[in-house]
């Protein structure tokens, strides 16, 4: 019965598309506008129009008119954020003026829409003296520009066969994007296979996550070879030492999720593929495993100051932020000020630890984990691990003696390689860039944005391999063992990396179709000022879950939010340099909670590997916690603060009190009335 409500659930959800409006027009020509505005043309528009001191670039903006040729402020708000961020990619401050009212001697920009062999979208920049225009195809996203990820989602609830509901997305994408050649074409297989084949080729080319799909691998071969060499059987018998049952082995999970704060894909690997031994051990279903795992590793990872994550959020605001009245150097300082206000991050940390330290579930994890605590079953009869059998039961080659330190060397050397790669790549094209390099927030925030954190984890990854692997000969293991053990751990993976592509395959899918570019459109922005945090959180969850990718998310809706949030502060009860931060955190925290909820998602994808969970099933059972943890977020966080005007120290208590007295009312223990959560090591 569940399955079937379920089911009809996920087909109301495709058919709604349909019923869903056309954004604004206007709306989105000036968003695609703003795209055509790249380095290249900004730079063209300083040397007619403006000027360059080698440090800054100084531009005036004039009247800036929509395609209806009226006077338009999300237009101008568009032109001016487009520069901001041109300016950054050129290394260049920018001084502007002009970008909220017309600059009585700047420079004139119109967008043009032309219906001349399809819709022509041109950006006209004009003086008394010269012109400039660039201009591109332009094709209006449209509600169904939906239907490639809700299509996957409500297949991979129905059928729970992910790899088919990824690939049914994909093709729908397919059909999508040759609609304009007519029916007949749009659903030619032949055709559509080519596309998909096409779509899997630009994923497959793609330096960063070539590099991130070599980092899964060469982490799961250490896993592997420390497995066959004893090494991680000496570190289960030291963690539990101390996590002598399913509730401790849960709370040492959760810390050490808290601790590999610097990257989420680190984080996920490391904690699934250490801790999964040990909670098998204890009957602690996959289910769990991958929720306490997905719901540390990016919440740690988009709050920590010193994290791969930092650098990147703050790239995508801190160029707007001289639009209400700061410098774009204050991104760092700014960052910092948002934390107190990640209520969903903070609160899905807090829910996992209570989930964790009382030993409660509820929903679907709460079924799992009777159903592991009762048989055995850390998987549920039919369920599918995203790795086979051949990993999850390696066991040490016969005769070795474990010895943790065969594992800890390789994850050291492989941690500290990492965060100093990071640091090192970073220092070097911060300096070249001629950036700031100091012990200062800015410096360690030039460092970090220009550290190549793909190629570390890659790096990173690749050593700690090779220090597990002298590790083994030194334990006089045979060669030949030690390369089985593994090609065994890559001969695992295959499903989960087709099932990681997929994922990139309808994320990209979604930027060609704009689908995040009418979901933003279509919003709008007349609304009371105290609602704004709440509706950027939920419009970014969306996006989000729809396109399974929280920088994406970022980086499509972080730079439309200071102009935006500054403009209603100034008639709020928090003010406006308090709606701005707040505001940010909103869109950080929504991205990242619309990134859980998603099947699509890389870093769930990664999460249900590394600890062996059917995909579809860690989705279902983490859904409901990471919705309990929204709420708690905006009726605890968000409407309080904007409304109220409360601090956010008192919310975040007042929150962790409301997730505690939550889950004594409706959680329950899966063992409370049995012992076989305490079994024999």
């Amino acid at each position: 019965m569940t399955r079937l409500l379920g089911a009809l659930a996920a087909l109301l959800l495709v058919g709604g598309v349909f019923l869903l409006p056309q954004a604004d027009e206007g709306r989105l020509a000036a968003a695609r506008a703003a795209e055509l505005l790249d380095t290249e043309f900004a730079a063209s528009l300083v040397e007619e129009f403006g000027a360059d001191d080698g440090s800054s670039w100084t531009l005036s903006l004039g009247q800036v008119s929509g395609t209806e040729g009226e006077q338009s402020l999300v237009s101008r708000q568009a032109v001016a954020r487009a520069m901001r961020a041109a300016a950054v990619d050129a290394g260049r401050q920018l001084n502007m003026e002009g970008a909220t009212t017309p600059s009585t001697d700047g420079v004139n920009f119109s967008i043009r829409l032309d219906e001349i062999d399809g819709q022509r979208l041109s950006l006209i920049a004009t003086s008394t003296s010269a012109s400039l225009e660039t201009s591109g195809d332009f094709s209006p996203p449209a509600p169904t520009s939906l239907l490639p990820p809700l299509v996957a989602i409500a297949l991979a609830l129905i059928f729970r066969k992910p790899v088919l509901a990824l690939f049914s997305g994909v093709l729908a994408a397919g059909c999508l994007l040759r609609a304009d050649a007519g029916i007949l074409a749009s659903l030619n297989p032949l055709k559509a296979s080519s596309d998909v084949a096409l779509a899997f080729w630009r994923q497959f080319e793609d330096t960063d996550k070539a590099q991130v799909v070599g980092f899964v691998i060469a982490m799961l071969a250490m896993v592997g070879v420390i497995t066959y060499n004893g090494g991680l059987r000496g570190v289960m018998d030291l963690v539990a030492a101390r996590a002598r049952d399913a509730r401790r082995t849960q709370i040492a999970t959760w810390t050490m999720g808290l601790v590999i704060f610097f990257d989420d894909y680190a984080n996920t690997i490391l904690c699934g593929a250490t801790m999964r031994p040990l909670t098998d051990r204890f009957r602690v279903c996959r289910e769990k495993l991958a929720y306490l795992v997905d719901s540390t590793a990016a919440p740690v990872a988009g709050i920590s100051i010193f994290s791969t994550w930092v650098a990147f959020e703050v790239s995508q605001y801190a160029p707007q932020l001289p639009a209400a009245g700061m410098s774009a150097a204050d991104g760092y300082a700014v960052f910092v000020q948002t934390i107190p206000y990640r209520f969903y991050c903070l609160f899905a940390l807090t829910l996992c630890g209570i989930v964790a330290i009382t030993g409660r579930d509820f929903g679907p994890m709460l079924r799992a984990e009777r159903r592991a605590r009762a048989t055995g079953a850390v998987v549920r009869e039919g369920g599918v691990p995203m790795v086979s059998e051949l990993v999850t039961e390696m066991a040490p080659a016969e005769g070795v003696t474990p010895r943790a330190w065969r594992a800890l060397i390789p994850i050291s050397v492989f941690v500290l390689f990492t965060i100093g790669w990071v640091f090192y790549t970073g220092f070097v094209g911060a300096t070249e860039a001629g950036l700031d390099t100091s012990f200062s927030s800015r410096g360690l925030s030039n460092i970090l944005g220009a550290g190549n954190s793909y190629a570390a984890l890659l790096y990173g990854s690749t050593t700690g391999l090779v220090i597990a692997v002298f590790s083994s000969v030194a334990a006089r293991l045979p060669a030949s063992g030690i390369t089985m053990a593994g090609l065994s751990a890559l001969k695992a993976t295959a499903v989960a990396l087709v099932i990681l592509y997929l994922a990139w395959m309808i994320g990209a899918a979604c930027g060609d179709l704009g689908t995040a570019t009418y979901i933003t459109a279509a919003v709008g922005d007349a609304l009371p000022p105290e609602l704004l945090p709440v509706l950027l959180f939920a419009i970014s969850g969306v996006v989000a879950f729809s396109t399974g990718s929280s920088w994406s998310t970022m980086s499509i809706l972080l730079p439309l939010v200071v102009g935006l949030a500054y403009q209603l502060g100034l008639e709020s009860e928090i003010g406006a340099a308090g709606l701005v931060v707040v505001s940010i955190g909103a869109v950080l925290e929504g991205a990242i909670f619309g990134d859980h909820c998603s099947p699509i998602s890389d870093t769930t994808v990664l999460s249900s590997t590394a600890c062996a969970s059917d995909h579809v099933d860690h989705v279902r059972t983490q859904m409901p916690y990471a919705l309990l943890a929204m709420t708690v977020a905006v009726v605890c966080g968000y409407l309080p603060v904007t409304y109220l005007g409360a601090s956010p120290w008192v919310c975040l208590p007042v929150g962790a009190l409301a997730l505690f007295t939550t889950m004594r009312l409706i959680g329950q223990r899966a063992d409370e009335s049995s012992d076989v959560g305490k079994i024999k090591a």
